[in-house]
Formats: C-alpha cells, structure tokens, sequence
C-alpha cells in the first residue's frame, strides 16, 4: 500500500492501539478480515455503507448570565452603529466626489470605531488639507498613506504569483495600509524558500505564521509499516490512505456532505460520482469497538465510519496539485480527485442539532412570550406534528422536510418601526414592543391559535 503522508506529521498521530476500547471485546467478521468489509479478487477490501456508531446527544447548558462586560460592549456596537448610520449617506456622497475631483490622489476611506469616532478618508498627498477642501465635519479626517490601493493589490498578487505552487499560503487579506498573509509552515522553513527563490517580500505584506506542526516542503511516500495512520492489520487491504500534507487555510462559512466508501482498496465519494477522496491533515484510520472501519483520532463520540457520510466545514473542492494527486492516480488509477475537511458523522451532527435545536426554541417560547416549560414543550409538539402533516411532495414525487417546531419557535418577529404599532399594556423597546416584564407582543398568529386550543 502506498501513502500520501508526512513524515512528521505521521509521527504527531497516536499509535491504533490508542484507539481500541479495551473495556469490549470486538466481534470478529464472518470472513476472517481485523474489520467488516468485503474482498475483492484482487484480495482488496471494500465497504459500500456502515451504520453511524450509537451517539447519546448533550442537552445544552442554558445561557450564562449577562456580564457587565458583554453589556458594555452592546452599548458600545449601538453607539458605534447609531454614528456609522448618521453619517452613511454623507460619506457615501463625499467619497463619490472625491474618486472624481481627486482621482489619483483619493485612495479609500475606513471608520475608526475606537474612542472619538469618525471616519478616515486616505490621501497620497496632503490629507488633511485636502479633507477640508471638501468638508467641515469635524468628525471626518484626512490621513496621508504610503502606499495606494494599486500597490497594495500588486502586493497581495506577487504573494499568490510567487507561492501558489509552493502550497504555503493559506489567504491574504488588505486592510488599512498593510496586506496580511497568512503562512501554513513554520518562519525558518518560509525564509529558507524565499532564499531559495532569491525573491525579496514586498514592503507592505505583514506575514502572519500559525502554530501548526512544522512540514516539509518535500512530500514523498511513506512505507506503510512505518505509517501510524493506519493500523498494522488494516494496511494489506488498501491501496492508498492519501491525506493532505498541510493544515486547512480559510474555509468557506457552509457545511459540506460526502458519503465515503471503500471500493477496492481505494476511497471514494459515493455521492460524487465516486471521486477519489484526499482527507484531510493528520487525520487517521481505525478498528472501532463494533469492528467497523472509522476515521478520527479515536473512538470518541461522533465520529464516522468508512461507509457513511461525513460533514465538515467548507466547501468540496477538486484537488490538481501533482504532489498530492499522482500517488492517488498512481495507486487507484485516473479519476477526479476531492478534498474533504473533516471526519465527524453526519447523523451524529443531526441527532445532536435535533436536540439543541429544540432546547433552544424552548428557552425562546419561555423568554419572549412568557409560557411555562410545559406549554412550551406543548407548543412545540403541536408545531412539529402540524408541520410533519403539511410536508409537501416535489413534483419528482420526492417528499419535502418538514418544517419543525424548533424552526417556528425561534423565528424571530418582525421589528416595529413606530411606538403606535405596539399593542396595549406593551412599549417599543429595541425595535420590538414588550410587555413591562420584557416579553414581546403581539404574540404571533400560530402560538394564539396554539394557546387557544390548549386551554
């Protein structure tokens, strides 16, 4: 079997037997393999579908009291929101007008939001005179800068046009006068490939370096008996266990899904159309207590198994890079190669957002509207069972989710813009109107009808 590791970022892992549960005795499979699966011919394993290992969701914990720090710092967002909104239309016109009359000299403007706010308008040249000639509000300043836009987004492109083959660079970012990248090895081994290009950092990039295991540049294939990914017993029966040799940069702010299979010896996505699979940084194989082929660091609540599907932060992108795909093609043969960002058990992630979801909408029928844990609880049950029978069917004859209690329960109310909208014994307090005790009204039109037929 050949791998796509790291050296050292194979010996960062525990060894398999970590991940044993000694206090059970695994039940053997009917074939004689260390793990359930099925042997092709060619004498590699494969395994289509596995049951999510048994997960006992955590109720959550209810809201910790308010701090004096936490409402010190809403006052401060308001305060900091109420000026920004004062002088938006301003700025947006003062800012219009001076990519006219000072194009080439007006760069960009930015808000300071600390101690006396205002807002900073960029200048190559004489900023604050230049201000003036355009304003009198006291609270816009004019700020002379070293470098323009332009050369700061040359800046951010040499990073990219440099390093991108180098696989080192996780994201750049331009703010006020500095450009941020974000580096995924260690400083010396970063400055030793910058001597080795004989290139030179372009003055306005800060380099931000993470505290991530150092890894080298070189990546080549490692024996597998040396591997600790992957179990001893395990090993014969796969072709390649290929993971990413860096740690993940930015990701996308979605959850993604993969249904990951083994089909002769090699991983795959099964629900895209069976693309072989790149794991991610440090992750590893082991035998669970059930005798199931798992990913993780451990048999640890809500982890997954070969067979099903995983979700992760991010989004699913193909892999093209030569390092990281050719031992892949070398071992299971050509085919679109994906990278995945996480091992955590899609159905553990539900059964555990089923119940937090619930926990919370019961918090919120008890904070906004005032019922007691019953009539919530009772709410809710009403909610979900009118929401299971109103399902609909798509017109390919596939029946829709259905909107759950949770869902409607911890929809937000409509803000009210004006104190006369606002129903007797009721005030507008922060764009909603509420009752002396701070529960909101009008009670929205499904928890009437809730309480009317639960009386």
């Amino acid at each position: 079997m050949k791998h796509l590791v790291l050296p050292l970022a194979a010996i960062a892992l525990a060894g398999p037997a970590a991940c044993a549960s000694p206090e059970k005795e695994a039940p053997q499979s009917s074939n004689g393999l260390p793990f359930r699966a099925e042997v092709s011919e060619s004498g590699f394993a494969t395994i289509l579908s596995a049951p999510p290992a048994s997960f006992d969701p955590v109720e959550p914990p209810p809201p910790a009291p308010r701090t004096a720090e936490q409402d010190a710092a809403d006052a401060e967002f308001m305060r900091v929101a109420d000026y920004q909104n004062s002088v938006s239309d301003e700025v947006q016109a003062l800012a219009e007008r001076l990519r006219r009359e000072e194009r080439g000299n007006f760069q960009t403007l930015h808000y300071d939001n600390e101690g006396e706010l205002g807002v900073v308008f960029e200048f190559l040249r004489d900023g604050p005179a230049t201000l003036r000639n355009y304003s009198t509000n006291p609270t816009f300043r004019g700020q002379t800068v070293r470098w323009s836009q332009e050369e700061l987004r040359a800046a951010a492109e040499f990073m990219w046009d440099t390093f991108r083959e180098d696989r080192v660079l996780q994201s750049t970012g331009i703010a006020t006068q500095v450009v941020t990248a974000q580096i995924s090895v260690s400083e010396a081994e970063f400055r030793a490939l910058v001597r080795r290009k004989g290139v030179t950092i372009p003055e306005p990039v800060e380099l931000v370096f993470h505290a991530t295991p150092m890894v080298p540049l070189v990546n080549p294939p490692r024996p597998a008996a040396q591997d600790q990914a992957v179990p001893d017993e395990v090993a014969p029966f796969l072709r390649i266990f290929p993971r990413h040799d860096r740690p993940a940069g930015a990701l996308n702010a979605i959850n993604s899904r993969v249904t990951i299979v083994l089909k002769d010896g090699c991983f795959r996505a099964a629900d895209w159309e069976g693309a072989l699979v790149l794991f991610p940084f440090g992750a590893k194989l082991f035998v669970d207590s059930n005798n199931y082929l798992a990913f993780g660091s451990g048999e640890r609540p809500g982890y997954a198994r070969v067979g099903e599907t995983v979700e992760f932060m991010g989004s699913v992108n193909e892999v093209t890079t030569p390092e990281l795909v050719d031992p892949i093609h070398e071992a299971c043969g050509p085919g679109k190669v994906i990278q995945v960002e996480g091992m955590e058990s899609a159905a553990a992630g539900d059964t555990q957002r089923r119940v937090t979801d619930r926990a919370n909408a019961m918090r919120a029928l008890q904070d906004r509207y005032g019922l007691d844990a019953r009539q919530a609880e009772r709410a809710l049950d009403w909610l979900d069972a009118r929401g299971e029978a109103n399902r609909k069917t798509t017109p390919d004859g596939i029946l829709e989710p259905p909107i759950t209690g949770a869902m409607v329960a911890d929809s937000p109310p409509p803000p009210v813009m004006d104190p006369s909208e606002c129903p007797p014994g009721s005030s507008l307090s922060s764009g909603l109107c509420r009752t002396p005790d701070g529960h909101l009204r009008p009670l929205p039109e499904w928890l009437v009808e809730f309480l009317e037929q639960d009386r």
